[in-house]
């Protein structure tokens, strides 16, 4: 009869085979991990811009105003109904209709084909469309 002694590298492997074991069962006694708040980390974005100075606002009025939209959002006041990009459209569509008609088609071109520049951090959002016409007038205007 023939008898194996453990050799130190493969008492090392089994050592380490049963801590991986007794990890993995910890972990799964856990449970799941904590679910994100998705409206505390568009807080700590928005914080974090503040004390940068990524905002033309001054620092402590930043920090106000996030706090103060992190906690509307927490009460679901933030958002109101219809604040969509459908919605947006269709109230530039609206604007369009007091156009006079010879632009009314151009406003209406705008609003789906447009590109936007800006945002409304820095004061605005512009949205322009390049149209090019090959039509020549028949008689110079004066």
């Amino acid at each position: 009869m023939t008898l194996h002694h453990p050799t130190p590298q493969r008492s090392g492997a089994v050592a380490l085979a049963a801590t991986l074991l007794v990890l993995s069962g910890a972990a799964q006694a856990a449970g799941p991990s904590p679910r994100v708040d998705p409206l505390r980390l568009q807080y700590e974005r928005e914080k974090a811009a503040c004390v940068t100075g990524q905002t033309p606002q001054p620092r402590n009025v930043c920090l106000r105003e996030a706090q103060a939209a992190y906690a509307q959002a927490r009460r679901g006041r933030l958002a109101s109904p219809g604040d969509n990009p459908e919605q947006w459209a269709a109230n530039a569509l609206k604007r369009c209709q007091a156009q006079p008609a010879e632009d009314r088609e151009v406003c209406e071109r705008r609003v789906h084909e447009g590109q936007v520049e800006g945002s409304v951090a820095a004061g605005g959002q512009l949205t322009t469309l390049t149209v090019r016409s090959t039509d020549i007038p028949t008689s110079p205007k004066p």
